[in-house]
C-alpha cells in the first residue's frame, strides 16, 4: 500500500471524511484573493490583509514542506430548523480548532512512523494564513461552489477543513473535482442580505455569519432586520444547496450538539454575565463573538421577533448592561417591537444615558416605538 493510501486510511480512522494531496507552492487562486481584498469584501477582518506572501504561496507558510495533506472533518448537518437558524451547525459542539489540531498531531506522528524517517510537519486549522478552500479544491476534496463553500456530491458542505504540511513527497491527486453547480443559483437567491454578490464571490460586510461573529461594532441598521433569528452564524446558503439534501455523513463525536449550547436562546444570552458566558461557551467556537457581540446579536433577534413579550428583557439590557454596544442594540430592538412600555423606557434612558452612541440609537428608535 502506498504512503498516500496509508495516510488516507489512518485519517479515516481518526474520523476524517476525505483526504487529498496537493503540492506546496504558489497558489493559482492568489489573484482572486487580491481582488477580493481590493474590493473591500473582507470588512473588518484586517488579518486577511496580513501575511499575504504565505496566503498566496504555501511554501512560504511551510518552507520545509513538499506536500499538503488536505482533510475534511464532518460536523452536524441535516434539514433546516429553528435551532440551527439560531446557531450555525458548526458551532453546536466543541471548538473545532483544538479537536482538529489534536487529530492532525496524531496523523503527523503516523506519517513520521510510516515514512521511517524524520518528516517535518506543520498543521493548519482555520486561523493559519492558508487559503483552505482553495487548497481543498486543488487536493480533490470537492469543488468551490457558487456560495464559496467547498462542495462534494456525496456529503455537500457540512465539513471543516484542515491541513497537514509534510516534507515528504507524496503524489498529488491527478484530477480536479468537476464543478457540479451547473445553472443552480439557490444559494444566491436565498441569501437574505445579498452577500453572495456573484457566483463564487461573497461580500463579508453583508454576510450574516460575518456580522454576528467577526464584526465587532454596531451591525448596520439597514441589515439588522435581515438577520432574522440568527444569533451566531448562518447556514442558509448551505441549507438550500441541493447537494446538502443527499444524506449526510456521521459527524465526529466532538461536534455533537452540546445541551448548554442548544439551550442558549436570545433571552438566555441577553441575561448572561461575563462569567456565565465563559462557563456556558467554554471550549466552544461561540466564544469568538465575545459576550458583548453575542448579546448584541440577541437584542437584534428579539427586536426582529416583534414580540412585546420580550420588552422587559430589552429594557433591562438598555438600563443595566455595562457595554454600550449591547445597550445601543437593545434600544434599536425596543424601537422595533414598539409600544408604550418600550417608548417610556427609551424616553427615560434618553435622559440618563451618557454614551453618545447609545444616545444616537435611542434617538433613532423613539419614532418607531411611538408609531
Amino acid at each position: 500500500m502506498s504512503l498516500a493510501a496509508l495516510i488516507a486510511e489512518r485519517a479515516h480512522d481518526l474520523g476524517f471524511l476525505r483526504t487529498g494531496f496537493a503540492p506546496v507552492g504558489p497558489q493559482r487562486h492568489a489573484p482572486h484573493l487580491r481582488q477580493w481584498l481590493e474590493d473591500g469584501f473582507a470588512g473588518d477582518m484586517g488579518y486577511m490583509h496580513a501575511r499575504l506572501d504565505e496566503r498566496t504561496d504555501t511554501s512560504v507558510f511551510a518552507p520545509e514542506a513538499r506536500t499538503v495533506i488536505a482533510l475534511a472533518a464532518p460536523y452536524v448537518g441535516g434539514p433546516d430548523n429553528a435551532l440551527t437558524e439560531r446557531i450555525s451547525r458548526y458551532a453546536l459542539g466543541d471548538d473545532y480548532h483544538k479537536v482538529l489540531a489534536d487529530k492532525l498531531d496524531a496523523l503527523a506522528a503516523f506519517v513520521r512512523a510510516e515514512a521511517g524517517a524524520e518528516v517535518a510537519t506543520k498543521r493548519a486549522v482555520d486561523g493559519a494564513p492558508v487559503l483552505e478552500r482553495n487548497v481543498a479544491v486543488d487536493a480533490g476534496l470537492g469543488w468551490l461552489g457558487k456560495s464559496a463553500m467547498v462542495l462534494h456530491q456525496h456529503s455537500g458542505s457540512w465539513f471543516f477543513l484542515a491541513e497537514l504540511f509534510v516534507s515528504a513527497e507524496i503524489a498529488p491527486n491527478e484530477h480536479a473535482h468537476p464543478d457540479r453547480c451547473g445553472r443552480c443559483t439557490r444559494c444566491l437567491d436565498a441569501c437574505p442580505t445579498g452577500a453572495i454578490v456573484a457566483p463564487y464571490r461573497v461580500d463579508a460586510r453583508k454576510c450574516i455569519s460575518y456580522l454576528t461573529i467577526e464584526h465587532r461594532g454596531p451591525i448596520p441598521r439597514g441589515l439588522r432586520p435581515q438577520l432574522g433569528g440568527h444569533l451566531f452564524g448562518c447556514d442558509i446558503c448551505q441549507s438550500v444547496c441541493p447537494w446538502n439534501h443527499r444524506g449526510e455523513p456521521p459527524a465526529m463525536q466532538a461536534f455533537a450538539p452540546r445541551p448548554e449550547v442548544v439551550a442558549a436562546d436570545a433571552v438566555a444570552v441577553l441575561r448572561m454575565s461575563q462569567a456565565e458566558f465563559s462557563a456556558t461557551f467554554r471550549n466552544s467556537p461561540i466564544k469568538r463573538a465575545k459576550r458583548a457581540g453575542l448579546a448584541r446579536n440577541a437584542a437584534v433577534v428579539l427586536g426582529n421577533s416583534g414580540d412585546r413579550l420580550w420588552t422587559g428583557e430589552l429594557v433591562a439590557a438598555l438600563r443595566g448592561d455595562a457595554d454600550p454596544l449591547v445597550r445601543g442594540h437593545a434600544a434599536w430592538a425596543l424601537g422595533a417591537v414598539g409600544g408604550w412600555s418600550a417608548t417610556l423606557a427609551l424616553e427615560l434612558a434618553a435622559g440618563v444615558e451618557d454614551d453618545a452612541y447609545v444616545r444616537e440609537e435611542i434617538r433613532a428608535a423613539l419614532p418607531h416605538a411611538r408609531a
